[in-house]
């Protein structure tokens, strides 16, 4: 007779205020950043891998009654006037505008006003952190929120110009590694493993929700 073999854990214990395992539901928060039809199609393939794993977090969120944050970019809002990259984005801007299924964020991940604990919050162009998305800070401390599960697109953008000043700012982080995903080729991989793991857990989605039901 053979005993199943028990995966290891990638989390530290639920006694380790450094563990997204020792926060309830009620101090926890799923950002979501940045899954909008154009963002995904220019990840191409992974982009869209990365939105069926956004999804299962999505669906376990909201059984959980845990806090979602979508946090997208307002093409209604200019972008900063000294900004460097400013005619680049108006330029893109005014593209987006004609195009409002582009700029949608995906169907199976949207903002669902019925649902009390979804929220959208929202990024002047050229903002990239999801904590910079106005209001998104302000919700945050309201709801005494002390972990963040980060899941978008870009790695290289929102995913890491989020992490870092949040785990700054006192948060723990948990990166759900398959939940994002960047359009070049390489980038996505060495983030994780190299850069994202010094500042936050980088677990995928299966196994972070397994061990928090666990």
């Amino acid at each position: 007779m053979t005993s199943t073999q028990q995966p290891q854990p990638l989390l530290p214990t639920r006694n380790d205020p450094a563990s997204p395992l020792h926060y309830p539901a009620a101090q926890t928060c799923l950002l979501l950043m940045d899954f909008q039809n154009f963002i995904i199609e220019m990840c191409g393939p992974v982009g869209t891998a990365a939105v069926s794993q956004a999804k299962h977090m999505l669906d376990w969120a909201h059984k959980n009654d845990i806090l979602v944050l979508h946090s997208i970019v307002d093409l209604g809002a200019p972008p900063a006037s000294n900004s460097k990259r400013k005619d680049r984005l108006i330029a893109l801007v005014d593209s987006l505008k004609k195009q409002p299924q582009a700029v949608a964020e995906h169907e199976d991940l949207a903002f669902n006003q019925h649902v009390t604990n979804d929220h959208i919050v929202l990024k002047t162009p050229g903002i990239i952190s999801g904590l910079k998305a106005r209001g998104a800070m302000e919700l945050l401390a309201e709801r005494g929120i002390k972990s963040l599960l980060i899941c978008g697109l870009s790695t290289s953008g929102c995913v890491l110009r989020t992490v870092v000043p949040a785990t700054d700012d006192g948060f723990v982080v948990s990166v759900i590694r398959d939940a994002c995903a960047d359009p070049k080729e390489g980038l996505h991989e060495v983030l994780m493993g190299e850069v994202l793991g010094s500042r936050a857990w980088v677990v995928g989605g299966e196994e972070f929700r397994r061990e928090w039901e666990g």
